[in-house]
């Protein structure tokens, strides 16, 4: 009898409801040397992919069918200097990316179907490398230390770098690879982003718990913004209206308008909806769906890529990947 009581309960307990997405998310766990490929449609985290050592971002090529991962650096071991590249959804690898003498590549973007620019922080450079042959064609030299995240124009124009070390912003003209300026922000400047309009460049200062806002125009701090919580990351909504930033200690995506460049929002992980597997989630990599409504967001300290409605707020689902996973990517192309 009680038996069947326990049996009656369990099928009373209400199903997790799937969100209604397709496509294919690129996942990269940094302490596994992986890349995880999840599922939108079934929420299944289908394959881990080999990559080389101390893995930290992705990107997604224009035509959804192949990613891109930065080996950064291997605790123990050292410095990285290769990118892996991805078949999609196959989850086979083409080929593996020799930087030579390029250490510690780390943020990185696509710029056209062929060529990806991306940081090599122990170079304090940039590089702009066509995929297909390997070789670099430009570098943009920052000439400080910890150039991070990178974040390129709409229009292809402008280049911004984030320095860690000194905690700026460098700008260069992407076509010719001048440095125009460096902007100082605040202290570790990780996170940038610039604007759909190309107008304002938006910097996560996470040790001093602010958000600079520079006018693209000038190159010049227009704006400082309190925000606590270790503001890690920069991205912006397809559309260009919102930006959202990833608080790593308070366990937060912070949402901004950016028209008003002012929060409008703060979204704790898990706090509505499926719950995940600590008690305060470590936000880490944030990419924003076409559809401007939801968002893919890695828990570093829950092993796992969480789908996260910006509207209500609510925690839509939650896929166990590998260890430490950092960056994310999506792709439209479905398994």
């Amino acid at each position: 009898m009680v038996g069947l009581l326990l049996l009656t309960a369990a099928l009373a307990l209400p199903a997790e409801a799937k969100p209604d997405l397709k496509g294919t998310l690129v996942v990269v766990n940094q302490r596994s040397d992986t890349a995880t490929l999840v599922d939108l449609a079934t929420m299944e985290a289908y394959k881990h992919v080999p990559v080389g050592g101390g893995p930290h971002e992705a990107a997604v090529s224009p035509d959804g069918k192949t990613a891109i991962v930065t080996n950064y650096f291997k605790q123990g071991v050292g410095p990285s200097n290769s990118l892996s590249v991805i078949e999609l959804p196959s989850g086979n690898v083409r080929k593996a990316i020799s930087l030579g003498e390029y250490r510690q590549p780390h943020d990185i973007r696509w710029v056209d179907g062929r060529k990806v620019v991306l940081t090599v922080e122990a170079n304090q450079a940039l590089l702009l490398v066509d995929v297909e042959s390997g070789q670099v064609e430009r570098k943009f030299e920052t000439g400080v230390a910890g150039s991070h995240m990178l974040s390129l124009s709409a229009d292809h124009k402008r280049l911004y770098c984030s320095n860690m070390g000194p905690g700026t912003v460098t700008a260069f003209d992407f076509q010719t690879g001048a440095k125009l300026k460096e902007v100082r922000c605040g202290q570790q400047t990780e996170g940038v982003g610039v604007t759909l309009d190309g107008k304002w460049i938006w910097a996560g200062n996470r040790a001093e718990d602010t958000i600079t806002i520079i006018d693209a125009g000038k190159l010049e701090v227009a704006k400082t913004v309190k925000s606590a919580g270790f503001p890690y990351r920069v991205q912006f909504t397809p559309n260009g209206e919102s930006a959202l930033i990833p608080h790593a200690v308070s366990g937060e995506l912070v949402v901004f308008d950016v028209a008003r460049q002012e929060e409008t929002k703060r979204i704790k992980l898990g706090g509505t909806g499926i719950k995940l597997g600590v008690e305060s989630g470590s936000p880490a990599g944030v990419f924003a769906h076409p559809d401007n409504r939801h968002a893919f967001v890695t828990v570093r300290n829950d092993n796992s890529v969480i789908v996260l409605d910006l509207h209500t707020g609510a925690t839509l689902g939650r896929v166990a990947v590998q260890t430490s996973p950092d960056g994310v990517a999506y792709s439209a192309v479905a398994r």
